[in-house]
């Protein structure tokens, strides 16, 4: 070894080892990268608490006239608080925790109704008579309607100068049953009497409606038989509503009663139904209508499906969503086709929103001859949106356009080409003029 030339570290000594030997220079003190990552989580964890503090105090304090407002709106928009009412929504918090802390009767303070009657107030301030919060017993309800199956008695009621008449029966339900007939009066539940005059039928339904197996006693009053009231023990039970009647009338006219909102077995029904009848070559159809509160556009789309081959149903102009007056057409895609046969359509002031869609396109498109009295007018559309705690709201997304482009939401309904009012007499009698009428025309056609 040459003692005179420089050691070079990146070689052995000649002392054994190899000449020339490849030596790895010191490695530089790693970090310690669990304590890199413990100190990552631990600025996450200090910066996600920071953050919801300062969401928080976005969210919960009054900045709009100070230099935090510009950041304090999208909080609030992206938290759904109106930002141009956060003064209110912070009074309406407020209001709630004074009347914990101060309210006289304590036990009288329930959270839930407070907040459902803070819903249905603030629904009902749009002045939309269509558009209202549900809570979680009307909701249900009203998907169990729209379905066709529902807890109770199996009435179809019909309110007449005041008075809860039984419209139709359920077959094979509780009141068939018991002996209950069509045009019997309701007037008394479980012993209490019904209002001289009722004004809506919805308090009454919710009465008769209730838990599978339960008992309710039921006054009906029979005009028929000297105003002989009886009174019946009932137990309610499941039902599923029949949404389609359709049955064989003289002179080979085939009568289409749309029994129920239309929902989601009514087509289904109607081809079973009518289809069968349909084979045998009828003169004509009538499509009735009357008492039919409508139900889901889709399926009215579907039923114009079978009586018009193509072209608009309806015009739907909903703003919120970016559409003005955009055709829609019919669903022609079942398999029963009626599109030859002549048509007349049965409406009552109490058709309304599907049902007159439905008679809308049938009289514009010149398919049907409308039969009755002036429809109810609704001419607009509804979502009915799930909320937390099965609540739901059904909010007004559109109003709708024949195909004349008639607005019916302020026409307020369909004027039936003929006008046909039963008087009090005949409806006592369980006469029908208007269907009566509906033959005749069907019959001066062929």
């Amino acid at each position: 070894m040459d003692h005179n030339k420089p050691a070079n570290p990146y070689y052995a000594p000649a002392d054994g080892s190899r000449p020339g030997e490849y030596i790895a220079p010191p490695v530089a003190p790693r970090r310690n990268t669990l304590a890199l990552v413990l100190g990552g989580i631990g600025i996450f964890i200090l910066a996600f608490v920071m953050g919801i503090f300062f969401t928080i105090i976005m969210q919960t304090r009054y900045l709009g006239d100070t230099p935090l407002a510009f950041i304090q709106k999208p909080i609030l928009d992206l938290s759904g608080i109106p930002s141009d009412a956060h003064k209110e929504w912070l009074a309406l918090q407020q209001s709630f925790g004074l009347a914990d802390k101060y309210f006289y009767d304590q036990k009288k303070i329930n959270h839930k109704e407070m907040i459902y009657h803070a819903a249905e107030a603030a629904v009902e301030s749009l002045g939309d008579r269509f558009t209202a919060y549900n809570r979680p017993v009307t909701a249900k309800a009203n998907s169990d309607f729209i379905k066709g199956v529902y807890v109770g008695v199996g009435i179809v009621p019909e309110i007449r100068d005041g008075v809860y008449v039984v419209n139709r029966l359920i077959d094979d339900s509780p009141v068939a049953r018991a002996g209950v007939k069509e045009n019997d009066l309701l007037v008394a539940i479980d012993g209490e009497r019904l209002p001289d005059k009722i004004v809506e039928v919805e308090p009454i339904t919710k009465k008769l409606q209730g838990e599978v197996g339960t008992k309710i006693k039921l006054t009906f009053r029979r005009p028929s038989d000297n105003n002989r009231e009886t009174e019946y023990e009932l137990t309610r039970t499941q039902l599923i509503r029949p949404s389609v009647d359709a049955r064989l009338l003289p002179n080979n006219i085939v009568y289409i009663e749309m029994k129920t909102v239309f929902g989601e077995n009514t087509m289904k029904e109607f081809d079973q139904k009518v289809g069968s009848l349909a084979k045998d070559n009828p003169a004509g159809y009538i499509l009735d209508m009357r008492d039919n509160g409508g139900g889901s556009v889709e399926t009215a789309r579907q039923l114009l499906g079978r009586f018009l081959e193509n072209g608009v149903a309806y015009y739907e102009d909903a703003p919120a969503v970016n559409k003005h007056m955009l055709p829609v057409e019919v669903a022609n895609n079942g398999s029963l086709k009626l599109f030859d046969k002549s048509l007349v359509v049965l409406v009552n002031g109490n058709s309304a929103s599907a049902t007159e869609i439905t008679a809308a396109a049938l009289h514009d498109r010149q398919r049907a001859k409308i039969i009755g009295e002036k429809t109810y007018g609704k001419g607009s559309a509804q979502y009915v949106l799930p909320l937390e705690g099965d609540s739901a709201l059904r909010v007004t997304f559109e109003h709708w356009f024949t195909p004349n482009k008639v607005n019916l939401y302020d026409s307020k309904g369909i004027q039936p080409d003929i006008q046909v009012v039963p008087t009090e007499d005949e409806r006592k009698q369980g006469k029908d003029p208007q269907l009566d009428r509906a033959v005749q025309e069907l019959l001066n056609k062929s």
